[in-house]
């Protein structure tokens, strides 16, 4: 077992650490959420379960997630059934979760997988893996083979700046030093319980804002709560305003009624799926002289992405030329992989999609 961090204030009595993960794993099997993808006590985790998790997990959720990894899964039931399906069909499963390199990431590491004739369970194996990086590879490692490789993702590092009053604001040092106080919970056993109990107890009662602390069972050894410092942890730095961008998509019809769809390209934003022809990603109206213009919509569309915001206009268009896509009748456009922001132009327009 590793040894305690030493706390920043000497007054603060120094934890004692087989009492603390014990009061720790007591709360989690007291109060702990169900979710399809977490094994019931007592059971080995189904690591395929668990990967599938942790991909969609990624700026998601928890209930969100939910009806996308049961839907999932009964169409998914196995990593090789994922690895021998088309990236195709993983998007239209993935549709409105967004991120979706995440889809193609998960799609590759279930290929890479199957390759190995293994589920890798350490650290460094993992991160051979299409997708999968420090905090994914300690997460599989812990929660599905029990492995004391203790994960730190947002919920876990405020826990342990807050546990620890570490003087460090959220960013790269930060990670660093939870990543080394987060292993006293970590043992011979019950790795799988303790990795979860530490993401459950950021998300359920060690909240960013208006924390239970009375609830905890960390509050006697965390230095903030003793301190009655809890709203000043994790220090945070304000963040910088993302630049915004303006672009128009064109949702254009042919004769038969059908709807054009372009398919991106396999690398870039919205890789591999199919969008309506949008000035952003490579389109020129100007291109296409017999292009009818029947109306545009009111109200511009409005996305959030992880780098820029978007203001989307809407041009509802006609053409009577052989425009290279994909014509698409609009009750079948639920067959193809679209991103949610295409998914807010059917629904301004009231476009049949689901």
């Amino acid at each position: 077992m590793p040894s305690s961090p030493v706390f920043v204030n000497s007054d603060i009595t120094q934890p004692d650490v087989p009492i603390l993960r014990e009061r720790l794993l007591d709360w989690y099997f007291a109060c702990k959420r169900t979710m399809p993808w977490r094994a019931e006590i007592g059971k080995t985790p189904n690591p395929y379960h668990v990967l599938v998790s942790e991909f969609m997990l990624q700026q998601t959720t928890v209930q969100t997630v939910i009806p996308y990894f049961e839907r999932f899964i009964e169409r998914l039931p196995t990593i090789e059934a994922l690895a021998q399906t088309s990236l195709d069909d993983v998007y239209t499963l993935w549709q409105g979760l967004g991120y979706y390199s995440r889809a193609k990431n998960l799609h590759k590491a279930a290929t890479q997988i199957c390759d190995l004739n293994v589920f890798p369970q350490d650290i460094e194996t993992l991160k051979t893996l299409a997708g999968i990086g420090p905090y994914t590879s300690a997460s599989i490692s812990a929660i599905a083979f029990d492995h004391p490789t203790m994960p730190v993702d947002g919920n876990v590092m405020r826990v342990m700046s807050r546990l620890f009053a570490i003087a460090e604001p959220k960013g790269t040092k930060l990670q660093e030093q939870s990543q080394e106080a987060v292993h006293i919970f970590s043992g011979k056993q019950d790795n799988t319980h303790s990795a979860q109990a530490l993401m459950e107890l950021g998300a359920l009662v060690c909240k960013p804002k208006n924390p239970l602390c009375d609830t905890c069972p960390l509050s006697h050894d965390c230095q903030a709560f003793q301190t009655q410092s809890v709203d000043q942890f994790p220090i945070l730095i304000a963040k910088a305003a993302k630049p915004k961008r303006v672009a128009t998509t064109y949702v254009i019809t042919n004769q038969d009624g059908h709807v054009l769809l372009m398919k991106r390209p396999d690398k870039g934003l919205f890789s591999n799926m199919f969008i309506f022809p949008t000035t952003c990603f490579d389109f020129d109206p100007g291109a296409l002289p017999n292009l009818t213009i029947l109306k545009q919509h009111t109200k511009p569309i409005k996305h959030v992405f992880s780098h820029f915001d978007l203001e989307l206009t809407v041009v509802c268009a006609e053409t009577a030329e052989a425009i290279t896509g994909i014509w698409v009748a609009p009750g079948d456009l639920p067959q193809y992989g679209m991103p949610t922001l295409m998914h807010k132009v059917t629904k301004a327009l009231k476009i049949t999609d689901h």
